[in-house]
């Protein structure tokens, strides 16, 4: 079965993926100047904003709804779409533009009535007018939202960030319709979103006992709930809150309640497959003084259990915590019905192909796969990772027969830094099987990418293999710039070779938002 980027010539496709800024390709940037085409043309077409600036206003509130939509995390266009929210370069990058629209619409609809009454002198009076004055609440309520919302603030300050969202957001509703009750369609429309969405993240979460093993070799903390083994699909994550045992103790269900209410949700990949006898396990990298050192530390082993302290295999400690989800993952991508995957990670991205490699072997076992060739790339600061991971890994090597289709599976990891005293040595020792190597310098994923289609092409050549190829899926999940070095190497596959193998086409979950 032909995929539809067969049908598209590859110097298009390479065009249409060319990252202009980092995350945002020339389809993306394309359909945000339509957005931003079609709400200039309602805004300012015909119209002169300083002798008419309620348009800009009336133009800028109608986007509410599409702004609140795309910025919750249960929507109806993501399920439609099949796109998680939290993709930025999926919809929730319309969330942010279609939000800087609002505040520019709702500025120019101020500065047109500033100056008008600064012309006529009457100023001063205006703003003694209370719709007036709620006018102005809104418009520092935008304003506030736009800068707190900028990539520095957001990233840098992230609290900073959420805090004036809630705040910025409420008052800005509030101050819409006390300034102007013909808005309230739009501002009941905002506040029902939004309130849908908190409904079914309520009925979304779940407490559970987890347990907490530090893994000091990665710099990371593995947890798992063996209690819950399913629910999920393989790619998505899971959203977590730790209760605090001394307000539990003391408040009992309260402090769940507290949790919820008052503490931040961190996402994390879910890297096993849902129905497993392990249950769902995170894998959460370690930051220096962030929420994630606290937990690596609750994690940490006594001093006198050596052997977890050094790889992170001990018993580890119990934790209550609260499960929101699952969200995201590939969606209406079926990695399973193409005959090649390419599964490259970066760092702790390892937790998605972790996830969808149980999946895609599970579904290989039971007859429901095209896959023949599955190739995975790791890049890591140090090869001490692959150590720690090393008995998850190995498992995912080992022969599954299938009555349908023979399938192959490799394993490369990459170390970008120089390796720490003695891990070299160590790796020796262990005498890795064959599909699995171990590489110095980052991946070449132009290469690596084409190592995928021909093995997917000499695999059609054996008797297992005797349909045509159905495709290869390139899949990547890392910071933002690894998506984009991935739909760079898939956009560089020459067009004869692309249709031979039944087309080339990528996936990505990035770090960044």
């Amino acid at each position: 079965m032909l995929h539809l980027s067969t049908l598209i010539h590859p110097s298009i496709n390479y065009a249409l993926n060319y990252r202009i800024f980092t995350g945002f390709s020339v389809s993306k940037i394309f359909i945000l100047a339509v957005y931003l085409g079609l709400v200039f043309y309602a805004a300012f077409y015909k119209s002169n904003p300083f002798v008419e600036p309620q348009r800009a206003a009336f133009v800028a509130v109608s986007q509410i709804p599409i702004v609140v939509s795309l910025g919750t995390k249960n929507n109806i266009l993501s399920y439609f779409s099949g796109l998680g929210y939290e993709k930025a370069r999926a919809l929730n990058y319309i969330h942010r533009f279609g939000g800087r629209l609002v505040a520019l619409g709702i500025n120019v609809h101020a500065l047109g009535f500033i100056y008008q009454w600064s012309i006529d002198a009457s100023i001063s009076a205006k703003l003694q007018l209370p719709f007036v004055q709620w006018g102005l609440v809104g418009l520092a309520s935008v304003d506030i939202l736009a800068v707190c919302s900028l990539p520095f603030v957001r990233q840098r300050f992230y609290n900073l960030f959420y805090i004036s969202h809630i705040i910025g957001f409420f008052a800005f509703l509030v101050a819409a319709y006390m300034h102007f009750p013909v808005t309230i369609p739009f501002v009941i429309t905002g506040f029902a979103l939004y309130g849908f969405d908190h409904v079914l993240r309520v009925l979304k979460t779940r407490s559970a006992t987890s347990t907490l093993t530090a893994i000091p070799a990665i710099g990371s903390t593995r947890v798992s709930v063996p209690t819950l083994r399913q629910g999920w699909h393989a790619g998505q994550h899971v959203r977590v809150r730790v209760v605090s045992p001394t307000v539990s103790s003391r408040i009992g269900w309260l402090g769940y309640c507290w949790a919820w209410l008052f503490t931040r949700a961190r996402p994390f990949t879910i890297s096993t497959a849902s129905g497993g006898e392990i249950g769902l396990e995170l894998i959460v990298k370690k930051r220096p003084g962030g929420w994630t050192g606290s937990l690596f530390d609750m994690a940490q082993p006594h001093d006198n259990d050596v052997e977890n302290k050094v790889i992170g295999t001990g018993l580890g400690r119990d934790a209550q915590i609260l499960i929101e989800g699952p969200y995201g993952g590939p969606g209406y991508t079926l990695f399973e019905s193409y005959s090649g995957a390419l599964l490259v990670a970066g760092g702790s991205g390892i937790t998605f192909v972790l996830s969808m490699l149980s999946d895609l072997l599970q579904r290989h076992e039971e007859g429901c796969s095209r896959l023949r060739v599955i190739e995975v790339v790791w890049s890591v600061a140090d090869p001490s990772a692959l150590v720690a991971l090393l008995p998850t890994l190995i498992p995912f090597l080992l022969p599954r027969p299938s009555a349908n289709s023979a399938l192959e599976v490799h394993i490369a990891v990459h170390y970008t830094r120089t390796p720490r005293d003695g891990s070299l040595d160590q790796i020796a020792s262990l005498s890795l099987p064959p599909s699995l190597t171990l590489h110095s310098g980052r991946p070449n994923l132009g290469k690596m990418v084409t190592k995928t289609i021909d093995n997917v092409l000499s695999a059609h050549l054996t008797p297992y293999g005797r349909s045509p190829p159905s495709g290869v899926i390139a899949g990547a999940c890392g910071p933002i710039e690894l998506g984009d070095e991935v739909a760079k190497a898939v956009g560089s596959v020459g067009w004869g070779k692309a249709q031979e193998v039944g087309g080339v086409e990528a996936y990505e979950e990035a770090f960044g938002w």
